[in-house]
Parts: structure tokens; sequence; C-alpha cells
């Protein structure tokens, strides 16, 4: 399948789903086009909460839903900031409102935090260790600084995000790494272990006043300034990434992750979010979901419990599908230009409403294809009026 097919099958995956609510609708279904079995059931104006990794811009694409994120509050790593400074791959927390097209939705908060942050101790194969926790990188990781993992070097220090893994949170798979110039702060993740008086995550001992925050078994990110001898770690922040912080008290959820756990057939986790399968659709229809997978869950929180009323086997192809549509902020060649953040190839792509000699900065145009290393090969380009 080529990547012209991936795209287009990844934009209009949920186009049957509007024509199956329309159809249902005018069926005799409810009067606010809520259908059965389907990613989206609330009506206009409802709430959303997405969490996922960032595939596109224009406005915020995550999930296959585009969030117009003009009026939305956004933090980074619990810094306000604004959403030029969003980049592909990020994973992001979404609250919002949806639109009448179930692709759409309107955005209040984007909250996006990065999984680890350090030098990198030690390279395999595809694989890294950066702040005690293994980092697995695939085809559709989006790179900054490197074009590759091969690149990466034992003592670089790199930001990197991501979905987890392992249940134990020491295993992440990244959807971003961005090699920095030096590291000051420190950020780890994953389950804390105290034994013998001791507080510690993924091998690092934690010291200073935020440890009363931790509980043994607890899953976390942590934020800190390494000691001198650089196994402490003086934690300044805290964040709990336990299912309860990111439960929201209404309205619709479609998250991305990985099954860390399969309990008796109706029930799985994703990441550390528990999730009742036992109502749900699949697609494709018959997929066997198992420990591992890549999959988007839609459905609503019950009792702490997330209810799935859908579940979405993703594969590594179509995870790595991007749209951006912006102004080139730079322009060396058609091979090699930038659109919010992202570099950019089209020497191949496929272009319409002008032509390759249009190419320059300040124009505004839609770009279409797929990630690779550090750089978005285009395979569709189209002027925007």
């Amino acid at each position: 399948m080529s990547d012209v097919d991936l795209i287009e099958n990844s934009l209009n995956r949920r186009a049957w789903i509007i024509m199956a609510g329309t159809a249902l609708s005018a069926c005799g279904g409810s009067g606010s086009g809520q259908y059965a079995g389907s990613p989206g059931t609330g009506g206009t104006g409802s709430p959303l909460y997405a969490q996922g990794s960032i595939a596109g811009f224009g406005s915020v694409i995550v999930n296959g839903i585009t969030f117009n994120d003009v009026q939305a509050q956004v933090q980074l790593n619990g810094v306000a900031a604004t959403s030029a400074d969003l980049r592909l791959g990020m994973v992001a927390d979404i609250e919002g409102e949806r639109g009448i097209d179930l692709t759409m939705a309107t955005a209040t908060r984007i909250e996006v935090w990065s999984i680890g942050q350090g030098v990198i101790s030690q390279i395999v194969g595809s694989d890294f260790v950066v702040s005690g926790m293994t980092i697995q990188t695939k085809a559709n990781t989006v790179f900054d600084g490197v074009a590759a993992v091969s690149q990466l070097r034992v003592g670089q220090a790199v930001a990197v995000w991501g979905l987890q893994v392992s249940a134990d949170g020491n295993v992440w798979q990244a959807t971003r790494v961005a090699t920095l110039p030096a590291v000051t702060q420190v950020v780890s993740s994953g389950q804390v272990l105290v034994a013998n008086q001791q507080v510690s995550l993924n091998a690092w001992v934690l010291t200073g006043s935020k440890l009363a925050e931790l509980a043994a078994g607890s899953l976390v990110r942590v934020e800190g300034v390494p000691s001198v001898d650089g196994l402490g770690l003086n934690v300044t922040q805290v964040r709990s990434l336990a299912a309860a912080a990111v439960n929201p008290s209404e309205g619709e959820v479609e998250i991305e992750g990985f099954v860390t756990a399969l309990v008796a057939g109706s029930q799985l986790t994703l990441g550390n979010i528990e999730v009742d399968i036992s109502n749900a659709s699949y697609s494709p229809v018959g997929a066997q979901i198992g420990l591992g997978a890549r999959v988007e869950i839609y459905g609503t929180w019950v009792a702490g419990l997330l209810k799935a009323r859908r579940v979405e086997l993703e594969d590594e192809q179509s995870a790595h599908v991007t749209e951006i549509s912006g102004t080139i902020t730079s322009f060396s060649s058609i091979a090699s230009f930038i659109v919010r953040g992202q570099r950019c190839d089209a020497s191949t792509a496929e272009i319409s409403h002008g032509n390759a000699s249009d190419l320059k900065v300040g124009v505004q145009i839609k770009v279409k294809g797929s990630t690779v290393g550090d750089v978005l090969l285009v395979t569709k380009l189209e002027f925007d009026d």
C-alpha cells in the first residue's frame, strides 16, 4: 500500500462513522444524532477528552480529531505556552467540546508533558536508556536534532515524549525524541519503590521536600536536579500518571496507548488505565487485541473505569501518517523546507493549486505524508488560498 493510500485511509476512517450516524438518524435515530458502537456519541458541544500523540497541525490533530486550538490554554511541562510551541509526536492531553462533524472539536485546554529527559546511558539496537528508563523507538518515532536513532550517542542529552509500554512504567515507546544542548533538570517516569527508608524511581534515589507526595507503587513523573555523584535526584516537581489524573468527570474519552495487561477477556489495562471492553466493538472487525498492542479506545468514564464502546487497533504504518497546514517559515529547496517547526521534503509530492516554483517563505500550504526520522516525506502538497 502506498503512502497516499495510507493517508486517505487514515483521514477517511471516520467518514463512514459520520455517514452511518446520518443514516441511523434518518431511520428514526435520536434527534441528537447519537448512535451505538461508534467512537463519538455525544452531540455538538458535548465534553470530550483525548489523549494521544500529535499527528498534525492546522489545528491540532490527535486520534483522528482536528481540534480548533485558537482559544485553548496550552501548557508544556506545566509552563504556559502557545499552540505554536507544539510539535509532531508530542503526547497531548486535550479537553474540549465535540463539533457537528465527529472529526472536529474545539479545544479548551491542551497539556503536554515529556516523559523522560536526561543523558543517554546505553544504546541497544533501536532502544536506548535515559534517566533509568528504557525507551523504544519505531519507524513512526519523530526525531528532532538527529535523523534516526542510529545517530544518537551515549552521553547525549535528549528529551522524550511517548506512551507507556510496561505495567511498571519503566519501558516507554517514544513518539518523539529531541536532542538537547545540555541537561540541568532530569525527568523520569515510572513506579515508585520504597525500601529501607529509601525512596527510588528507575534507579534514582529521590530526595527533597516532594517525597511526601510519593507513595510506594504509584506511577509518577518526577523532575529534579541530579546530585554531584549522579545517583540521587532532588525532586522539584511531581505529576501523577495514575488513571485518576486523567479521569474527567463527564463526557467522551478517546485515548491512545499500549495494552499493558489483559484480565479475563473482558478488561484490559491501557498504560495505567483500567478499561472494560465487554461491550466494545472492534476495528478492524474481529481484531485480536493482545498484550503490547497499540490501540485507540473510545468510551466514557463510569465509576472510575473506562467503559469502551470501540477499540481500534493501530498499525505502525498508519500511526505516522501526518497532515500539516501552515506557513513556510524556512525554505532551502523543495526537498528541505519547514512548516510548523517540521522539516519537509516534497521532492516527489503531488502538487495542486500551484507549482514547485511558487514555494517560498511566507506561502501558506497544506502537506500530507509520512514521518521518517526528522523529515516529513510529503506525498501531497496543496497551496492554500
